[in-house]
């Protein structure tokens, strides 16, 4: 069994084995990608939050529902946003992983219109809201991706810091 290697970590406490698996000399690659640029993550995620509910209210206003029932799920999606944005705008409160659900939600409601009569250009909606349509589905999983790599600790959302030390 491995000693515990705490050099290098505040209070020299911390494992820096932490991440290898067993049998393993090195972590998998993408531990080593780290950036620590928090506030400008914060923006980001707040602006990909931004365009997926500005998008939901964009379809909600247009005359092609994508199946009946939308317009209350496209107002939640875009409520769920306003939300977010307030508390992530106004707050410090680590709210990333909730931003998941905005997304979550409104990926639901593109698959329902999959079922149903989405906006796209050939069921007779505009290039505008056909492209609003699929923006909100391509902004949702963008999300995704960057809350995994928060999650994962390739990058960090202000108040957090990464606090390198070496």
């Amino acid at each position: 069994m491995k000693e515990i290697n705490a050099v290098g970590t505040p209070n020299a406490t911390e494992d820096v084995f932490h991440h290898i698996p067993p049998g393993r000399e090195r972590a998998p690659f993408l531990r080593y990608i780290r950036i620590n640029l928090p506030r400008l993550t914060k923006a980001l995620l707040l602006i990909v939050v931004a365009v997926i509910g500005g998008t939901a209210v964009a379809v909600a206003l247009s005359d092609h529902l994508p199946f009946p029932g939308a317009g209350f799920a496209l107002w939640a999606v875009a409520a769920l946003a306003a939300v977010y944005l307030a508390l992530g705008l106004c707050t410090r409160m680590r709210i990333w992983d909730y931003g998941s659900l905005v997304a979550t939600v409104a990926v639901l409601v593109y698959v329902g219109g999959l079922f149903g009569d989405a906006p796209y250009v050939w069921n007779g909606a505009s290039v505008e809201l056909a492209a609003c349509w699929n923006t909100m589905m391509l902004a949702s999983v963008a999300y995704w991706v960057l809350n995994w790599a928060i999650n994962y600790g390739m990058i960090v959302a202000w108040p957090d810091d990464q606090g390198f030390t070496d």
